[in-house]
């Protein structure tokens, strides 16, 4: 049986996914397959007007702080992100924590595997909420370690939203 993704936004989608699972639901069972509905809020890649704040802000951390933007993008990652990612993702939590155990055995390839997943993970895989609070966090620690207040320009406010 394919799959199926409904998106419910008012009484007549609910009818449309009722149907659904009458329909196909006799033959899964005579299958010996039964149906699995899974059911979750609707989440967007972040976008790409938060990707270009984020990188606004990069470049204003470097100006003042002289770091390269890389560098400061492949901190924050380990600073931020992968704990957003493992709060979020069961799987990449168990990753991490196989990480950990690498280090924990006082392994030589630790470092290599921890900073080789750190880079290979990418905001791309986050969902708008996700990336509010990764900047929010980036805002935060930049106030604090530097002093700063990173602009937010007109046109990119909803970013942040």
């Amino acid at each position: 049986m394919n799959q199926a993704v409904f998106i419910i936004k008012d009484h007549a989608d609910i009818t449309k996914t009722i149907s659904y699972l009458h329909t196909n639901y006799t033959k899964a069972n005579l299958e010996k397959k039964p149906l699995v509905v899974e059911i979750k809020s609707e989440s967007a890649n972040r976008s790409k007007a938060q990707n270009r704040l984020y990188w606004k802000w990069l470049h204003e951390i470097h100006k003042k702080t002289g770091n390269d933007e890389e560098q400061l993008h492949f901190e924050f990652k380990k600073k931020f992100l992968i704990n957003i990612l493992k709060r979020d993702d069961d799987s990449y939590a168990e990753m991490c924590l196989a990480i950990s155990q690498l280090k924990q055995s006082e392994s030589e390839q630790y470092r290599a595997i921890a900073d080789g997943v750190i880079r290979e993970t990418s905001t791309t895989r986050m969902n708008t909420s996700q990336f509010t609070n990764y900047l929010n966090l980036i805002e935060a620690f930049a106030l604090k370690e530097f002093g700063m207040v990173l602009p937010v320009p007109d046109d990119l406010k909803y970013a942040l939203e």
